[in-house]
């Protein structure tokens, strides 16, 4: 890795076997110029696609090779710490930049001192819908889907209508544009939260010290992710770090009355499948209900205390 740089941004990015979104990634930064310096990072979990030997050839990064993959989070805290910058930029390999909301996002975060997080809308492709990446506290919402949709409906209208900066609780996915004076803690990321909810978790603590997060709405960038895993490997990590999240800012009889309230929507839906199948059976029904089964079997290990988390 190269030496330590005094930029103005710092933009990490963490690979895990995404060869051809890291190329764009790069080729984006080497076809574009900005009035702003900056150093682009890559912190690389022991990919096995060709990442490494791609990364070895390419000129104007400094990357960090980890022997394994140590979560998301952790890598994240890897390369904020092997930067000097006023400003760090988290990307995700499956964004589709422009450089005007790059721009846009430094020039209002060097006006407005007081602005500690920023980020452009986060769209889908195709549809350029928004995506969910606006955080917002509420013990409530996590109980009811009800209150939860109201509230990101609201929300959503407001960053669609808006021509004019909108605060919002945190920011949370692929895209994070933060000022580093607000870093106190020797890590950004909690590395306890090994995949998933690393990202709530920072912004329900950035919250909590009252970090003031901003939405430019006229500013714009494509995720092409944003899918969910239908694994029941992924569907394990994504429910332990729920659960540890619940009880880090709530408390167990939280967390475990929300997991299960999980459990029992997960039952009717599987009901609902299982009703379906009986007239028509088909291999994508018979998957859901496999899924579904364990799911709820997931879901039993974290609702009878104590539960400990590892």
């Amino acid at each position: 890795m190269s030496s330590l740089l005094s930029v103005d941004i710092a933009f990490v990015v963490v690979n895990y076997n995404t060869k051809g979104l890291l190329e764009q990634l790069i080729r984006f930064f080497a076809e574009h110029a900005f009035p702003f310096s900056y150093q682009l990072i890559i912190i690389d979990n022991h990919s096995i696609d060709g990442s490494v030997e791609f990364l070895q050839g390419a000129e104007g990064i400094s990357v960090i090779y980890n022997t394994h993959n140590a979560g998301y989070g952790k890598a994240v805290n890897q390369g904020i710490a092997a930067t000097s910058s006023q400003y760090i930029c988290v990307l995700n390999t499956d964004l589709i930049l422009n450089s005007t909301a790059l721009l846009q996002l430094w020039e209002y975060m060097e006006i407005t001192p007081e602005a500690g997080v920023a980020a452009p809308c986060v769209c889908d492709p195709g549809t350029h819908k928004l995506q969910h990446f606006y955080f917002n506290e509420s013990l409530p919402e996590l109980y009811s889907n009800a209150l939860f949709k109201l509230r990101s409906a609201r929300i959503r209208r407001k960053l669609t209508t808006s021509s004019k900066p909108v605060q919002v609780d945190g920011i949370m996915g692929p895209f994070l544009f933060i000022r580093r004076s607000i870093c106190t803690e020797t890590s950004l990321y909690d590395e306890g939260f090994e995949f998933y909810y690393e990202d709530t978790d920072l912004a329900h603590r950035l919250k909590q010290q009252g970090v003031i997060s901003v939405v430019l709405p006229t500013s714009r960038i494509i995720h092409l992710g944003g899918q969910s895993s239908s694994s029941l490997s992924s569907f394990k990590v994504f429910t332990q770090s729920r659960y540890r999240y619940l009880v880090k800012h709530y408390n167990e009889r939280h967390a475990r009355r929300i997991l299960r309230l999980e459990r029992l929507r997960s039952q009717g839906k599987l009901l609902k499948y299982l009703i379906k199948n009986c007239f028509h059976k088909s291999e994508h029904s018979e998957e859901r209900i496999a899924f579904l089964r364990n799911a709820c079997k997931e879901f039993d290990k974290y609702l009878v205390p104590p539960h400990k988390l590892t």
